[in-house]
């Protein structure tokens, strides 16, 4: 076919992979001269497989080679996901980790709890960028973090490796105060963290809160409990991939080589669900805006409900959550507006209507004051068109 591009695509086919591979395929269907030609990125003939097709670009991540002269992705347009190649040259598209490891911090520390860990392995990079990042920004608001992260590869774990993990692991648990907040560095890794926590007797959420990341449906409502999840947009890393390449291969000028996504929010299930809070009229008027998030309540209705003076409830909430009963109602519906915007079609006076502000309008001045952007910009961030 004239003017056709052979693009060979080298991700996994399950979980993540699955999901930049849908992105690809969704900029290939809107642009008919792509031919997609895939391969395992744990395939035992992968350079082979590349060196007889013979593609004009690839998409991949980093790929493990004793020789990299042979890599066909060194000699032609090549797009890099999901890390950051040492040549700085080459374009790529990953996610950014601070922002992970950051949004993972607020989630917690929001919820009033005040011991935290880190559980991941030192083989990936982005788990440690998340370990570092999710470190910093519990330090900044005054917490420590616990940090496990061991190293070996799980499809080639051997028996005595995995002996000894959980030999630490146990004593890491029996160490850690509790209740404790713990970020895994994936969702894989959360499941079998949660896992080992049914096995040891320990509850979840109620002693161990497990927080994951990517948000693979599938997994997190294997999880018992169901399991609560940074959400990764993986399927834009993908799109955004595939359009750098075409870029590349129409040698057209590139705005940008690198691109860092942020995540796209959080979502809450079960192995989070408690919120540490030693006032019992401050943990009230959390239950009640929780409650009541989609009415236009106002801190005059979180008065009527627990019966102290408006004073009072200030200086308990400023003790108990270091800001005030209006600042947590805003925050609550921005959290839910974000969801919202980034999982939906809605309209955003539909949006406005579900998360308890009077009109559009309102809930468009709201979000900007707090996220730096219009709702419009945030689910343009957030999504592939």
């Amino acid at each position: 076919m004239p003017g056709t591009r052979k693009v060979a695509v080298v991700v996994p086919w399950h979980g993540y992979g699955a999901r930049v591979l849908a992105g690809i395929s969704r900029f290939a269907r809107q642009h008919p001269q792509w031919v997609l030609h895939l391969v395992q990125s744990d395939s035992p003939v992968l350079y082979d497989d590349l060196k007889e097709w013979q593609p004009d670009g690839i998409i991949s991540s980093l790929l493990d080679t004793a020789d990299p002269v042979e890599i066909p992705h060194y000699r032609r347009p090549w797009v890099c996901i999901l890390a950051r190649p040492d040549d700085r040259r080459r374009p790529f598209v990953t996610i950014d980790e601070d922002a992970v490891g950051r949004m993972a911090a607020e989630y917690f520390a929001e919820r009033g709890l005040r011991s935290f860990a880190f559980i991941g392995n030192r083989e990936h990079e982005f788990s440690i960028q998340r370990a570092e990042a999710f470190e910093h920004a519990l330090n900044e608001q005054g917490y420590a973090c616990d940090t496990f992260l061991y190293r070996t590869r799980f499809y080639s774990q051997t028996r005595r490796e995995r002996v000894n993990i959980d030999r630490r692991k146990r004593k890491w648990l029996e160490q850690m105060e509790k209740p404790a907040a713990v970020f895994a560095c994936n969702d894989w890794e959360a499941f079998q963290f949660i896992q080992f926590c049914r096995q040891q007797e320990y509850r979840v959420p109620e002693e161990f809160a497990v927080l994951g990341a990517g948000n693979d449906e599938m997994l997190c409502h294997v999880c018992n409990p169901p399991m609560s999840s940074v959400r990764i947009p993986f399927e834009r890393v993908g799109y955004e991939a595939a359009e750098l390449l075409d870029q590349r291969l129409d040698q057209r000028k590139q705005e940008q080589r690198g691109h860092e996504l942020p995540p796209m929010g959080l979502v809450s299930r079960q192995s989070t669900d408690v919120f540490r809070v030693g006032d019992a009229v401050v943990a009230k008027a959390l239950d009640f805006i929780r409650e009541h998030l989609t009415e236009p309540i106002k801190v005059e209705d979180l008065l009527r409900h627990v019966f102290v003076s408006r004073t009072l409830l200030e200086r308990k909430f400023k003790t108990e959550l270091g800001r005030t009963p209006l600042v947590e109602i805003r925050r609550q519906r921005i959290v839910r507006a974000r969801q919202l915007l980034a999982d939906t079609d809605e309209s955003i006076l539909e949006i406005a209507e579900k998360c308890g502000f009077s009109s559009d309008i309102r809930l468009s001045t709201v979000f900007k004051e707090i996220t730096g952007q219009s709702p419009s910009q945030y689910r343009r961030r957030v999504r592939v068109t």
